[in-house]
Parts: structure tokens; C-alpha cells; sequence
């Protein structure tokens, strides 16, 4: 989605956010479905993002995560009622989503209205 020189990256990960600047050491680590910061140095482009991994080497960082969307092209009121419908789903444990994947879809939701308040507040600035 996005391939082009950056000079810091910042994601979310199970123990927490990590940043990754240059010469950042070589690493690879889960990566939490939350928000994805990329800055140039022209802009910063935020993204949603599922849960996946991210490889880290001297020259390159690489996310591979099971959603990734950019929060400028995220429809903000739809994320809010699936959102809704997710923890409806949850509270009451009854449908045709299980619960597994109503938590997905609200951790998924979650993050992208992250993806989109980030992206509001950049863009008022």
C-alpha cells in the first residue's frame, strides 16, 4: 500500500506502540490491529491496521497485516455502526457472527475511528 521512502514509522504491537526511525536494529514483531503512522518528509499518512507482523532490516520495513486501510478513505459513519452492531453482538451472544468474530470486527472498528480522529486532527492543523 504504500512503498516509498519514510523517516519513522510507528505501530502498535502486543507489549505496546514501537517507533522505527533509520537504522532502527533488526527486528520482527507482532503487530496489534490500532493505528499505523508513517511520516515522510513531506506528510504523515495514518492507516488502520488488523493484526499481523512487521519485519524490520537495515534498509526496510515491511508490515504484512491482515487489513490496512488509509484513514482519509475510511467512511467514519459506517465504522460507527459496526462498531454498534459488533458490541450488540457481544453483549447479547446470539446471531449468526460468533463471538470471535464480533470481537474482530469491533477491534477493527475500533482502530479505524482511531485511523480517522488521527487523520481529523492532522488535517484542522
Amino acid at each position: 500500500m504504500f512503498d516509498a521512502e519514510a523517516e519513522s514509522v510507528t505501530l502498535e504491537t502486543p507489549s505496546g506502540e514501537i517507533g522505527i526511525m533509520a537504522d532502527h536494529v533488526p527486528l520482527v514483531s507482532l503487530v496489534s490491529p490500532g493505528i499505523m503512522r508513517i511520516k515522510t518528509k513531506n506528510e504523515e499518512k495514518v492507516l488502520a491496521t488488523g493484526s499481523g507482523f512487521v519485519k524490520v532490516t537495515e534498509t526496510k520495513i515491511k508490515a504484512f497485516t491482515q487489513t490496512a486501510e488509509f484513514a482519509e478513505s475510511i467512511d467514519e459513519q459506517r465504522a460507527i455502526e459496526a462498531q454498534k452492531q459488533a458490541k450488540n453482538i457481544m453483549e447479547q451472544k446470539v446471531g449468526e457472527i460468533s463471538l470471535a468474530d464480533a470481537s474482530g470486527i469491533l477491534e477493527r472498528n475500533v482502530a479505524r475511528l482511531k485511523a480517522v480522529g488521527r487523520h481529523k486532527k492532522r488535517s484542522h492543523r
